[in-house]
């Protein structure tokens, strides 16, 4: 947390003088991101104003939150509990990976194809995970593992690429090399510039897809955080999205959140099993598609299984076909066309956008 009468900033200037005068007030640069161009700095409240209103400064705004999008938690399980419930000493095909898939995954779906998962971090020992996580960071707590602590980031990573061996359940992608990009803590909370040095570690490292089932805190655009997402996609990463959790049950006003409200992502809305849209999932013009949210069993912290329902789960089945489709050589514009394109049509774009999410056409 910033000191008394310090706070932090982010900005983007067309020169160096804005981090000279950040010095000489006694503040202090904390991350220049070689892609964006964006600095972060902790800053004099009180020389904030003039360092930051100059003609040299394209923009500049303080800190503001990231939060998990409130997922409703309906069950944890223990590894005996979930094969008492089950009844499946083996692997489970749940209905929701059925679904987009129209049948079973392929188990080499989403080979060689690298999806960052930026999140709560991962279960990094989970026996449906451990073989694909192929590395990771941890903003929150820097120099420490990203391991999971809230739970929500393994529940994303299992939807994506938990492993077809045999045991627990399987994802859309089982192949597929995940990251966990860990900026949110045990509670689900971060820092925009935390998220903005995630999307940095995801170019850095060579990532096909980016998830990103969390949104802004208010309804606030930060312009760095649209920078950064802009920046991302111009360099062949696809941004994937969930839409937000903020709709009500008419499917009335314009409720999807950040980042899904940029153009640049894909933003994703949820389903029941009956394919109709969740009561709590976000409508809007800015919504590009719909996968299953509502009740859905994945892996969980603690080699533990959950049953969830969000939008933070409809994204995760986005994110493994879009890997399956990657997995051809595609580029980011193609597989994004490609996902548009083959769909069940659901109903209104506003509730649905283009309609559910299909591997197969």
């Amino acid at each position: 947390m910033p000191s008394k009468g310090y706070a932090h900033y982010t900005f983007l200037a067309k020169k160096r003088s804005v981090v000279d005068r950040i010095r000489q007030s006694g503040g202090r640069i904390q991350y220049i991101s070689r892609h964006s161009g964006l600095i972060t700095a902790r800053i004099p409240k009180a020389e904030a104003g003039r360092i930051l209103k100059g003609p040299d400064v394209l923009l500049s705004e303080e800190e503001c939150r990231i939060v998990l999008p409130k997922p409703k938690v309906s069950q944890i399980l223990t590894r005996k509990q979930y094969v008492q419930q089950t009844r499946a000493a083996g692997q489970t095909l749940t209905w929701n990976i059925q679904r987009v898939w129209g049948g079973s995954p392929l188990p080499g779906a989403g080979k060689k194809v690298r999806v960052g998962v930026i999140d709560s971090g991962i279960d990094l020992n989970h026996p449906d995970l451990v073989s694909n996580i192929k590395g990771g960071v941890n903003f929150v707590n820097p120099g420490r593992s990203p391991s999971d602590g809230n739970g929500h980031g393994t529940h994303v990573a299992g939807l994506i690429a938990a492993r077809s061996n045999g045991i627990g359940v399987v994802g859309v992608a089982p192949s597929a090399s995940l990251y966990a990009i860990k900026v949110l803590d045990d509670q689900g909370s971060g820092a925009v510039t935390d998220l903005i040095r995630g999307i940095d570690w995801g170019i850095d490292h060579g990532m096909h897809i980016l998830n990103l089932s969390l949104s802004l805190s208010g309804s606030q655009v930060p312009a760095a955080l649209t920078h950064a997402v802009q920046t991302a996609t111009r360099k062949g990463i696809l941004v994937i999205t969930a839409a937000g959790n903020g709709g009500n049950a008419q499917g009335t006003g314009d409720t999807v959140e950040m980042p899904a409200r940029l153009s640049s992502t894909i933003a994703v809305a949820a389903l029941d099993r009956k394919n109709r849209r969740a009561s709590f999932s976000a409508t809007g013009p800015a919504l590009d598609l719909a996968a299953p949210g509502v009740d859905i069993l994945s892996t969980y912290k603690d080699d533990h299984y959950g049953v969830l329902s969000g939008t933070s789960m409809a994204a995760p089945h986005v994110t493994g076909v879009a890997a399956l489709f990657k997995q051809s050589g595609l580029s980011a514009d193609a597989v994004r066309r490609r996902l548009l394109g083959r769909v069940i049509h659901l109903g209104p774009r506003r509730w649905y956008g283009a309609g559910l999410v299909q591997v197969r056409s």
